[in-house]
C-alpha cells in the first residue's frame, strides 16, 4: 500500500469516527429518538454575538454552555419547555407551549451550500 493512500484511509477513518462520537453526543444529550428542530436551512444563523434562531427568536452568546462544537455539516437543535418546575403556576400556564434551546450543536467548520445570488 502507497503511504499516500494509507494516509487517506487514515483520515477517513478518523474523520467516520469523529462524526460518530458527535452523533452519540447527540442521543446522549437529547435522547436517543430526538429528531433534529431547525425548521430550515436559514433557521440558525451565526453572528458576531454568537448565534440566533429564528424560529426560537433566541438569541444565544459565544461561551454559552448550551453551544455544542461537532464536526457535522449542519446544526442539530434540541430544545425543552420553557416552563421549569420552579415556577409558579400562573408562569407555567403562560409558557406552557413555548419552546427554548437545550443544546445547540454548531459545525465547527460550516459549508455554505447556498446558491450564490
Amino acid at each position: 500500500m502507497k503511504p499516500t493512500s494509507l494516509i487517506i484511509a487514515l483520515a477517513l477513518l478518523s474523520a467516520a469516527l469523529s462524526v460518530a462520537r458527535a452523533d452519540s453526543r447527540i442521543a446522549r444529550l437529547c435522547g436517543s429518538d430526538h429528531v433534529n428542530e431547525v425548521a430550515s436551512v436559514d433557521d440558525v444563523s451565526a453572528n458576531p454575538a454568537g448565534y440566533y434562531v429564528a424560529s426560537l427568536k433566541e438569541q444565544i452568546y459565544q461561551g454559552d454552555p448550551r453551544i455544542v462544537l461537532t464536526t457535522g455539516d449542519e446544526f442539530y437543535l434540541c430544545t425543552r419547555t420553557a416552563a421549569t418546575p420552579g415556577m409558579d403556576t400562573t408562569n407555567a400556564l403562560l409558557l406552557m407551549r413555548e419552546r427554548t434551546v437545550k443544546y445547540l450543536f454548531v459545525p465547527v467548520i460550516r459549508r455554505d451550500t447556498r446558491e450564490p445570488s
